[in-house]
């Protein structure tokens, strides 16, 4: 395998800031994976996802990444999203790792689930845009990529109907085999995991969330699904405390041993892989311009990492925008070099896709941004869990925000926003993360750039009727026409556990499901 060391830039270099190992493309290359901490090198892709979690505590990484082929810009071109989701994941999933006609159904069957935008009301599609995530241009010049086309209407489902079918690939060569999945959501990744899951062979999912925490439409999308192979589990607490229950348990190495543990949520490489795509993607819609620039939602870091990792493998990107909304730990940590616990704990919002008080996949950003160092990395994350205080250095920070810059979004501005672009934008509704992307690059955008901006739209207004209410008023809401798969969700029946904040109570059930449906 040809490899090589380069910087993102040679003003990157120029300015002291990290190296990435970045691999020039080989007809037989198959990417490596890592943890950041140093405890785990050279798993194959197939051992990376069925792990999910580093057994050191840290986060599966490449340890190169690939570059796109010199000719992308024009051989990429006009590709269906999924032919453009196979170029893009081949670069990292060799024939060795899943056959290329294996790979390509996959992607096909993963993205035939997704709705045709142009059946969904307010009519703003254009037939060439494509089904998958179709990119709208809204007020101020800019765009948005809308990532809610698929079976739960949140943006989840981009990366985990690939993952829930990669599974069952992977599965299919290990006769036998059955894997626990485990995973926490705030609102959208438990319902877009259990669409991905319910009724695959070999695979029991258990999925947690804060109680009273999500939207009634989300929480719904989760307890209405009573396949047999699903289990949800309403948890007391908030978001972060589903998240470590769940780190936990990977981290009880006889309980992960003994059934089999399994990651959906964005700790898992192949979702952070998945979502890559409508990053390039998104340029071609936009006329592919000489930079490109997102702003991103962004409460667990996964989707604004992907789009990091698109950049740093030849994506022209300007900004990359970390919108964040009152939980802002991720916009003190760029603003004030302060990476800390929220005394006061998490907030609720009206966006409670993103009340997380620590980002998961910041570590894996953070990696990179120390120049790939486990050591660096190791001692940080260690001072953090010990102390909820991540005290990074200025060096660090600074690499960052040469990368990244961010906002913050409180409620009255969400609503604000979906107001004035409602008004201003033909009656396009925003939901209330989406409304966070693009009051954040109203913020943070270069004064007289003619790059595009496009805010990444995670989820479907009929999902958060109370945020419509507020920012529209009774009437102009009550007008909205809700899709008839949501309108009817209170109509099904449900099945939930509700368990006490206790990582041992969420085991024993666990272990009593599983031997009951052995």
């Amino acid at each position: 395998m040809l490899r090589s060391v380069a910087a993102l830039s040679k003003s990157t270099a120029r300015a002291g800031l990290p190296v990435l190992r970045t691999r020039a493309l080989s007809t037989a290359a198959t990417t490596k994976y890592r943890s950041t901490r140093g405890g785990q090198t050279g798993l194959k892709f197939d051992e990376a996802v069925l792990q999910g979690l580093g057994t050191d505590r840290g986060l599966l990484v490449p340890e190169t990444i690939p570059s796109f082929p010199a000719d992308w810009k024009t051989s990429w071109k006009g590709l269906s999203y999924e032919d453009l989701a196979f170029k893009v994941m081949s670069l990292y999933i060799g024939p060795d790792d899943i056959a290329e006609a294996r790979l390509k159904d996959i992607i096909k069957r993963s993205y035939a689930t997704f709705r045709d935008p142009a059946l969904e009301p307010p009519k703003h599609s254009e037939a060439e845009n494509g089904r998958v995530t179709p990119v709208r241009e809204i007020t101020d010049g800019m765009h948005v990529l809308e990532l809610y086309h698929g079976p739960t209407f949140a943006f989840k489902d981009v990366a985990l109907q690939f993952l829930g079918n990669l599974y069952e690939e992977l599965l299919s060569h290990r006769p036998g085999m059955k894997i626990t999945v485990v995973g926490a959501t705030s609102g959208d990744t438990g319902s877009s995991a259990i669409h991905g899951l319910r009724g695959k062979p070999g695979i029991e999912c258990f999925i947690m969330y804060p109680e009273g925490r999500t939207s009634r439409t989300q929480e719904l999308q989760m307890i209405s699904v009573t396949d047999p192979n699903i289990h949800n589990i309403a948890l007391g607490g908030t978001f972060d405390d589903c998240q470590a229950v769940v780190k936990a348990c990977f981290n009880d190495h006889a309980f992960a041993k003994e059934i089999t543990i399994a990651a959906v949520n964005s700790i898992n490489w192949a979702r952070i892989l998945a979502q890559q795509v409508y990053y390039v993607y998104a340029y071609f819609q936009v006329g592919a311009p000489d930079k490109v620039s997102f702003s991103v939602p962004t409460g667990n870091f996964g989707d604004i990492l992907a789009g990091y990792y698109a950049k740093v493998m030849g994506l022209p990107v300007d900004q990359l925008v970390v919108a964040t909304n009152k939980n802002d730990i991720l916009h003190r940590f760029f603003s004030d070099e302060d990476y800390s616990l929220d005394k006061d704990g998490v907030a609720a919002t009206l966006s409670p896709s993103m009340d997380i008080g620590v980002s998961s996949n910041f570590e894996r950003f953070l990696f990179h941004m120390s120049g790939d160092d486990p050591k660096v990395m190791a001692e940080l994350m260690t001072r953090f869990e010990a102390s909820g205080d991540l005290q990074p250095p200025s060096s660090l920070v600074a690499a960052s925000r040469a990368v990244m810059t961010s906002a913050a979004v409180q409620d009255d501005e969400i609503l604000a926003t979906i107001a004035d672009v409602h008004s201003r934008a033909d009656g396009y509704v925003l939901d209330p993360h989406s409304a966070i992307g693009v009051a954040a690059a109203r913020k943070t955008r270069t004064p007289g750039t003619s790059s595009p901006m496009v805010c990444l739209a995670c989820a479907h207004w009929a999902k958060f009727p109370d945020a419509n209410k507020l920012a529209l008023g009774e009437a102009s809401a009550s007008k909205l026409v809700v899709p008839e798969v949501l309108a009817t969700l209170g109509e099904l029946d449900t099945r939930v556990e509700l368990l006490p904040n206790d990582t041992g109570v969420v085991q024993k059930f666990i272990q009593k499901t599983l031997a009951a449906r052995a």
